[in-house]
């Protein structure tokens, strides 16, 4: 057993096996690359939501400091201040008592407005958790808490402390902060700052656009609510690039389903390629084999019978005159076997290094017919066969190298007598095609499988009853006859049956027309 397909048949797993992790580990990789990309993007969504919370935040904070610290009811036996100092962000301050009683609003509505806005703040008071409550102060600001929700359809804010007057009785102060001001002037102002290649949209509790116009989701999309005070709203960022994100994502996606398996397909169709050119080469490599013995036998038979012959001649062990005109004719015989190989083997030689040449000039098919068979008859009576011509009167000249026309006729008779088995018959026909002329060798011998029609004009292919029956060759011959016709712009062909014989067909074009001039014509 050859060591090469045992190496193959070890090595093309390995290499296949290899490719394949690959492939799955640069995949995976992408994916890992692909997520931590992802993950630093929505990082940084996070921090710029964050920073744009803690900006807004800081200043309601501030906001609600200034006014928690501005209000001040020490006497509770007496009504509270009468008037106070709201900030820009404040719309309305309620002063209760101990009780949670009402007891001042500011600004003090008219008549006609102050039931509404005291039973208005009533609602805001009962939705508030005043119990958990610690004393606020000036120096631990953050002791107040927000209520951020909707109050007859209408988002509001509310921010409410619990103080202590002097002799440690409690009241309570409430604000109503002004979230209008908040998103169209504060949220704005905050954003032209950190804003930059994403796009932020603040929704409010009925997913309604506060600042920005809204995006679809994406996977890229970062959302939260508003920090601790505006906690009602939503922080939605988006990158501006986001079409350009989805599309990778969706390439990476698809890539992700068809890496591995394309890749392998890929590989294992590589590998299969080198499979079959390995088989190739190797066939390739047997034929060349075979060439060489077939054609070693080849010279070796004429030679072997030169050489007895011509020793019978030179030691005069022969009988009379007629013995040594025979013997004459067995190395006339031979010798002309022995160029005809030779002339093939040279001839494919040039042909394996690209050197093939040709002598073309017009000339007429059937004299090279008739020369050439001239020459063979001798061994179709030697082999007991009839060759038989039929070649059509006025045929057009055809542009050819007479040598190499010679060389495919010798070849493809030489087949035929080889093959013609107990028919006896060869024939050689010549005859008129369109625009053509088309030489014929007919045998009925045992005929061509039409599986190994193709290939028996490939170099060193020799067909299966060729092999079977023991019928020299070399291989090269129909090579040859194939190269030589199309190198003359023709083609060669074969109809053939199993048990029927063969029909080998050579078509040249016929030489172009040339029409005189007109002082040629005169002369003429």
């Amino acid at each position: 057993m050859s060591v090469a397909p045992v190496i193959l048949a070890i090595v093309f797993p390995a290499i296949v096996g290899a490719a394949v992790a690959l492939a799955y580990y640069g995949y995976r990789y992408a994916v890992a690359s692909s997520e931590r990309s992802k993950a630093s993007l929505m990082e940084g969504n996070e921090q710029l939501a964050n920073l744009l919370i803690e900006q807004v935040q800081d200043r309601i904070d501030k906001t609600d400091g200034a006014l928690f610290d501005e209000v001040e009811w020490d006497d509770l036996t007496a009504d509270p201040p009468a008037t106070v100092d709201l900030p820009p962000a404040v719309d309305s301050v309620a002063i209760l008592d101990e009780g949670l009683h009402i007891r001042s609003l500011y600004p003090t509505p008219d008549a006609s407005r102050r039931r509404r806005e005291l039973d208005r703040w009533q609602s805001y008071v009962r939705g508030l958790d005043w119990k958990s409550l610690q004393p606020w102060t000036p120096d631990q600001t953050g002791n107040f808490r927000h209520l951020h929700q909707l109050f007859e359809g209408k988002s509001v804010l509310i921010a409410y402390a619990a103080k202590k007057t002097a002799a440690g009785r409690s009241y309570y102060v409430a604000a109503k902060l002004d979230l209008g001001l908040i998103a169209k002037s504060w949220i704005p102002e905050e954003m032209d700052v950190i804003t930059g290649t994403r796009r932020v949209v603040i929704l409010d509790e009925v997913a309604r656009p506060i600042y920005g116009d809204p995006q679809p989701p994406t996977p890229f999309q970062y959302e939260e609510a508003f920090g601790k005070t505006l906690y009602a709203w939503r922080i939605q960022i988006t990158p501006r690039n986001v079409q350009e994100l989805r599309a990778q994502a969706d390439t990476e996606r698809l890539l992700g389903v068809l890496l591995v398996p394309v890749s392998t397909v890929i590989i294992a169709l590589g590998l299969g390629v080198v499979w079959l050119s390995v088989r190739a080469e190797r066939r390739a490599s047997q034929m060349k084999s075979d060439f060489i013995a077939n054609v070693s036998h080849e010279l070796k038979t004429p030679l072997s019978l030169i050489r007895m012959f011509g020793e019978l001649l030179m030691t005069g062990r022969h009988k009379g005159e007629a013995m040594t005109r025979e013997y004459g004719g067995i190395i006339t015989r031979e010798s002309e076997r022995l160029a005809h190989l030779i002339d093939n083997v040279l001839d494919f030689a040039r042909l394996e290094r690209g050197k093939a040449s040709y002598n073309f000039a017009e000339g007429r098919l059937e004299e090279v017919v008739e020369r050439a068979l001239d020459v063979y008859r001798h061994r179709t009576e030697k082999e007991k066969l009839r060759l038989t011509t039929e070649i059509e009167p006025d045929l057009p000249p055809v542009r050819m190298d007479e040598n190499a026309m010679t060389l495919v006729l010798l070849n493809l008779v030489d087949n035929a007598v080889k093959y013609a088995g107990d028919a006896g018959e060869v024939a050689v026909r010549l005859r008129r095609a369109p625009g053509a002329v088309a030489l014929s060798v007919v045998d009925h011998g045992t005929g061509i499988a039409p599986d190994e029609q193709r290939r028996i004009f490939d170099r060193f292919y020799r067909a299966t009853s060729a092999r079977a029956r023991n019928v020299r060759g070399s291989g090269i011959g129909l090579a040859l006859v194939k190269h030589i016709a199309e190198a003359h712009g023709g083609r060669v062909e074969v109809e053939s049956a199993l048990g029927h014989g063969s029909t080998f067909t050579v078509t040249l074009p016929a030489a172009p027309l040339v029409t005189p001039a007109p002082d040629q014509r005169a002369a003429s």
